[in-house]
């Protein structure tokens, strides 16, 4: 019986990761034709405007230039929105600098420090590499959108066969025994997709909080070779 149970759990490992990595793939093919097609369009709507410019008299000018603003402000969202579903350098530099860009971008919109100790000691397999962006990425938000933090501190270890990764932050903090066992345990702080992600890679998750006191979540991943 136990082992038909860890055949079972293994079987479940394996078609979670593979959901996870089509998922993957889809957000990739969408990001690239945001970046591609949609940044042709927006570029060539300047050039057209740059042409109507040309062609109408002054008074007129001011509110082309009111639509060059909005095309551009656009154009910067969809840029956005493309480095969301999959950022390129996760893709073309590794774990490391995506997890720097995407402190960064973080701490300039919402200027809140962020630290950075540790690193990967190089590439990993592309499916760690992701689970560890989106779930770093989803710690940010909540610190920031829902935890109100000031600081956040991550810490990348790698060593004995595992990769470890804390987000800790000094925002308001919950009751963990009270989100983990209650009714609303799978909202809030995303916990679902997280705990989602790890289940696929054979990951675990801490968390430690308590209210004002902030809250650090703790990843644990098994390291495998790149593929």
């Amino acid at each position: 019986m136990a082992e038909r149970l860890r055949v079972h759990r293994n079987q479940l490992r394996i078609l979670s990761a593979r959901c996870l990595h089509a998922r993957e793939e889809e957000a990739k093919r969408i990001a690239h034709l945001l970046h591609d097609e949609a940044g042709q369009i927006t570029a060539a709507g300047h050039l057209a405007l740059e042409e109507i410019g040309r062609q109408l008299p002054a008074s007129g000018r001011d509110r082309l230039k009111q639509l060059k603003t909005l095309l551009g402000e656009v154009e910067e969202r969809l840029r956005q929105l493309s480095h969301e579903l999959r950022p390129t350098v996760l893709d073309d530099l590794g774990l490391d600098p995506a997890i720097e860009f995407l402190a960064a971008g973080f701490s300039a919109r919402a200027r809140v420090p962020i630290a950075i100790k540790g690193s990967t000691g190089g590439r990993l397999d592309p499916l760690i590499e992701t689970a560890m962006y989106r779930i770093v990425h989803e710690a940010l938000t909540n610190a920031i959108r829902h935890a109100r933090a000031r600081r956040v501190r991550i810490q990348i270890r790698r060593g004995r066969g595992r990769l470890c990764c804390s987000i800790r932050d000094d925002g308001v903090g919950f009751d963990c025994d009270r989100l983990l066992s209650g009714p609303g345990r799978k909202g809030g702080l995303g916990l679902l997709g997280i705990r989602e992600r790890l289940d696929a890679l054979g990951g675990r998750l801490q968390i430690r909080s308590s209210p004002g006191h902030g809250t650090e979540l703790q990843v644990a991943v098994p390291l495998r070779r790149r593929q």
